[in-house]
């Protein structure tokens, strides 16, 4: 049983921290890419336009990401285990409508916390880290989702 835990701990984390810095990887790409046109733009005497995707520039920031989700992934992932051992049956599935209530509750407290901690650091420039509310939730959206593929996958 522990070794079922630990694994279960372990695969979720380093799936979650992959996933979430690939999301991370995506956004601060097409930040940039949007900076790089909106200088030509202004070159040219054109308008240009507001940002909307999140950023983390640099080594600080990836780092932060990665020990955001490290604070957060297994309280996460322990009180959504718990739930599905404990959540009364529902019409035959285990949980069914409460176990998703109970994991969409999770989910949204984790994007708080993390949320709460990327704008902390978002106010020292250094850490290099733009719009961390949205980053938060496009990260955790994403990561979510993939697990639940993974977990559809697998009953497979």
């Amino acid at each position: 049983m522990s070794a079922y835990l630990l694994e279960m701990f372990l695969v979720s984390l380093l799936l979650t921290i992959a996933v979430e810095l690939a999301v991370v990887f995506l956004c601060t790409w097409m930040c940039a890419w949007e900076e790089r046109k909106d200088r030509i733009c202004r070159s040219a005497g054109q308008r240009c336009h507001a940002h909307l995707l999140p950023a983390v520039c640099g080594k600080r920031g990836v780092l932060l990401v990665v020990l955001v989700n490290v604070l957060t992934n297994p309280p996460a992932v322990l009180l959504c285990w718990l739930a599905r051992l404990y959540m009364p049956d529902a019409a035959g599935m285990k949980g069914g409508l409460l176990l998703f209530f109970c994991q969409f509750m999770v989910e949204a407290a984790v994007v708080a916390v993390e949320a709460c901690v990327y704008r902390s650091f978002a106010r020292e420039p250094q850490w290099g880290i733009r719009r961390p509310v949205l980053l938060s939730f496009m990260a955790n959206l994403c990561s979510w989702l993939g697990g639940m593929i993974l977990q559809a996958v697998l009953k497979f």
